[in-house]
């Protein structure tokens, strides 16, 4: 007996030691009731009492975390009440339990500290020389007119700057104001009001040239400067860039490195200050949720058996003599040795098989209840995928010849793995008002039964909605029920039938299945956009031969306090009567739509009223919606000649095309095709086709401006 107890404890304590402790099942209650200070005390104390135990341990840290995001939500909802002590008392709780949690800590900082002064710009790009006295204010003004060379000379002498000019200026008479400016501004004003800009040679030296496209390519002031981004990619923004700071005079020279992420921009210091503010404010870090889910499938199955069962057996007659009279080979004689012939109709020689009755008053009811509370951390616009359960095989059959040409009769079963159980998929956007769009696809599925006791059947449900949920709010995702009810009944035709009687010779088997899902989301943003009041503002673009006036006085302006030199809105100054007539490139059709794996062309066309000697054209689309196969010689450069040098070179998303025309050509002058472009479409989606350069040069070698065009394509 004792020997016996002793086992039977053995057994209980082996039995104890594979179950869950009573602080983890403890912890789990307090848990789902979010009591997760309780929670994580319970935890801690089920992973110090098993430290090899890893449920323990996981279960701790998502304990944990739970709690930061509880308090993190807490904390805000009493910001929003002006409850700022309270408050901070919750973010403090936040960062005990999570103290990675960043996004708390910069809350809490930002309730505590005092507020910050407002961050100045960007800081201009000047040149590598400056004037002497640049900053100092002048006490000129010419009220009548008054040469502007002789303008300059005072100018000079007042300032010690020597002021040259180009073997192209010409001398005019102008009447200005130039006090309280300083030199530099009144050096801008004054080519501004002449048509000239200016190019700082040294500290004391300035040159005057005639404001037009030759003369800026000459002596205008480049700058190179990289930019290395972090949070989008450099090839996606070298086509915006370019149609954001290209100006009426030059096309901006933009490089990308796909391996260290980075933009290189060569152009005019104003240009590339204008770009490091665009690419500031377009590379700003994805916004990041972690969202919580809670499931609950509760499956309640209700059988009732009532009657008399009498499918075990069946009714027959077999004929066996009584007298045993049989063969050895299992057959009966019809005529006796005496000569007496089998006796058919002595019942004797029948035997009756009768049904087996089963008397069944038997009732069940079971209940199963499935609880996953995942929790999925992912950025803003990628897709989250959660899935529990197991995967099937699927039995796929077809049918092949064995030879070619013959009937298709060989059967061919391949297998098809098949999920089973919860999937959900959501995809989380951020918005700025501290809001999450999610886009939830929730399937539930599950084998209802077996054909052939090989092929599942399975049953689905299945829900896609997109919901807009503030940062902690709560969705319910309920009656997702199945409601299913059978009745079947079987005993013997006609007696079951009968009225009150009916149930002696019959049974009726009535079975109910009722399954229901909850499903709760909550999302937590971990990681906002952030935008700044700096990104809120204005940038202001000037003209090119302003940007010396409302750029560094606007400047000035600002740091005097006053508002004569603020940012004007307008629009670019009207060409000059020699730039009217413009040579212009662009992509025809300028909008196309095509569906995928489509074969379709598009002209480069050229139009220009001087002679083109010579033209180089860099081609930029999108190489995963769009291949370009070939660049075929367009029909308008016929005019140059039978054999004209053409340049095509095709590496990715960019295509470089040009040509020169044969020596003691006029060059391409009028209207035509340059180039036939044969491009298909590869994936779905749209793609900008842009000219990020544009060069072009007469017979005798003088820059032409070329204006440029995109396009875009649409693929179904």
């Amino acid at each position: 007996m004792r020997k016996l107890v002793t086992v039977l404890a053995l057994a209980a304590l082996a039995a104890g030691c594979r179950t869950l402790s009573l602080n983890y099942r403890q912890g789990a209650a307090a848990e789902m009731n979010q009591k997760y200070e309780e929670a994580v005390q319970y935890y801690q104390k089920a992973a110090l009492d098993n430290p090899k135990e890893p449920v323990y341990r996981v279960a701790l840290v998502r304990a944990r975390t739970a709690a930061s995001l509880f308090f993190l939500q807490q904390a805000r909802t009493l910001v929003a009440q002006n409850k700022r002590k309270e408050a901070e008392v919750n973010y403090q709780k936040a960062l005990v339990f999570d103290p990675q949690n960043y996004r708390a800590a910069a809350e809490l900082k930002a309730l505590t500290a005092p507020p910050e002064k407002p961050r100045p710009g960007g800081e201009r790009i000047e040149g590598p020389v400056q004037l002497k006295g640049a900053g100092e204010p002048l006490n000129l003004s010419f009220r009548n007119d008054v040469s502007l060379r002789s303008i300059f000379q005072t100018l000079g002498r007042v300032a010690g700057v020597n002021f040259l000019y180009d073997d192209t200026f010409r001398d005019t008479n102008l009447a200005i104001d130039l006090t309280g400016k300083d030199l530099q501004q009144a050096v801008n004003f004054l080519c501004v009001a002449s048509k000239n800009f200016s190019r700082v040679i040294d500290e004391r030296t300035v040159i005057i040239v005639p404001d037009n496209v030759q003369k800026r390519m000459q002596y205008e002031l480049n700058a190179i400067k990289t930019f290395y981004l972090s949070n989008i990619d450099a090839s996606d923004v070298q086509m915006r860039l370019t149609q954001m700071i290209k100006t009426m005079y030059k096309v901006p020279s933009i490089q990308v490195d796909k391996n260290l992420n980075s933009v290189t921009v060569r152009d005019t210091p104003q240009a590339v200050a204008l770009a490091e503010k665009l690419l500031r404010q377009w590379d700003k870090p994805k916004g990041e949720v972690v969202v919580d889910i809670e499931i609950m499938e509760v499956n309640r199955t209700r059988e009732t058996n009532l009657g008399i069962d009498l499918s075990t057996g069946a009714l027959g007659v077999q004929l066996n003599p009584a007298d045993g009279s049989m063969t050895e080979k299992g057959f009966f004689r019809l005529k006796n040795a005496d000569g007496t012939r089998f006796n058919f109709g002595d019942l004797a020689n029948y035997q009756i098989t009768v049904p087996t009755a089963l008397a069944s008053i038997l009732a069940a009811d079971s209940d199963t209840k499935i609880i996953a509370q995942p929790k999925m951390r992912g950025l803003a616009g990628e897709k989250l995928e959660y899935v529990v359960g197991q995967k099937v095989p699927v039995i796929n059959s077809q049918f092949a010849a064995y030879a070619a040409g013959g009937v298709a009769n060989v059967p061919i079963t391949n297998y098809t793995m098949t999920d089973i159980g919860i999937t959900i998929k959501m995809t989380p956007k951020v918005h700025l008002e501290g809001e999450v769009t999610l886009e939830i696809e929730l399937t539930i599925s599950s084998i209802a039964a077996y054909v052939n006791n090989l092929i599942p059947i399975i049953a689905n449900r299945e829900i896609k909605n997109t919901v807009r949920l503030k940062d902690g709010e709560t969705n319910l995702l309920a009656g997702l029920l199945r409601d299913e009810e059978r009745l079947s009944a079987g005993g013997i035709t006609g007696l079951k039938d009968i009225p009150l009687l009916g149930s002696l010779f019959g049974a009726t088997k009535k079975q109910v299945e009722q399954t229901d899902v909850v499903l709760t989301i909550t999302p937590h943003i971990i990681r906002a956009i952030e935008v700044t009041e700096e990104d809120a503002k204005p940038l202001w673009v000037d003209p090119d031969n302003l940007s010396g006036v409302t750029g560094a006085g606007a400047a000035a302006a600002a740091a005097a306090g006053r508002e004569d030199l603020a940012p004007p809105v307008g629009a670019e100054p009207p060409r000059e009567a020699g730039d009217r007539e413009a040579s212009v490139v662009y992509l025809s059709p300028a909008s196309f739509e095509a569906p995928r794996e489509r074969e379709f062309r598009m002209n480069v066309e050229l139009s220009s009223e001087k002679g083109i000697g010579n033209c180089s054209l860099v081609l930029t689309f999108d190489p995963r919606v769009l291949k370009l196969k070939d660049v075929l010689e367009g029909g308008g450069l016929r005019q140059l000649g039978e054999k004209v040098p053409f340049l095509k070179n095709i590496s990715g998303g960019t295509c470089t095309i040009g040509f020169s025309a044969p020596p003691g050509s006029a060059g391409f002058k009028g209207r035509g095709v340059l180039a036939v472009l044969v491009f298909q479409s590869v994936g779905p989606g749209q793609s900008s086709l842009g000219f990020t350069s544009a060069t072009a040069g007469t017979p005798m070698g003088q820059a032409i401006l070329l204006e440029t065009g995109e396009a875009s394509v649409n693929i179904r």
